[in-house]
């Protein structure tokens, strides 16, 4: 999983909280949250040194770049190829669609389609790669 998919779904998991669930389910969901949180954190860390770097200021000092200044441009950039890295967080082991039924079993419960597509990539298993013992000749 992309860290640009666990930046991004933050809002989306904030609603998700938010929701009535199973205790089971939620225990399950609250557990993977907090690995979620801490690869957020992570981010957050690289994204204020990124920051300081480019605007030059001192760790800690309050700092403000202006969107549409060549200095935002460098951070962007800078974020964003970071971004673009791998998270070592795996899926969560739920469904999409299980996680969508036991959501629907308790009223009032909605999921916007934006919040679904943010969550999906942590409700989908990807594929094992396929290893094969290759013999040296």
């Amino acid at each position: 999983m992309k860290l640009f998919e666990i930046w991004n779904s933050s809002k989306a998991w904030g609603t998700l909280s938010a929701l009535k669930k199973n205790p089971k389910l939620a225990y399950r969901l609250l557990k993977y949250e907090k690995k979620v949180n801490s690869e957020l954190e992570a981010c957050e860390k690289h994204r204020q040194a990124c920051v300081y770097e480019v605007s030059g200021a001192e760790p800690g000092s309050v700092v403000n770049i202006a969107e549409g200044t060549p200095e935002f441009a460098v951070f962007l950039k800078k974020f964003n190829e970071f971004l673009q890295g791998e998270s070592d967080l795996d899926w969560i082991g739920v469904s999409l669609d299980e996680l969508i039924d036991a959501l629907d079993a308790e009223i009032g419960n909605v999921l916007s389609e934006n919040d679904i597509e943010l969550l999906e990539p942590f409700f989908t298993e990807l594929p094992k790669p396929d290893l094969k013992l290759v013999e040296n000749r």
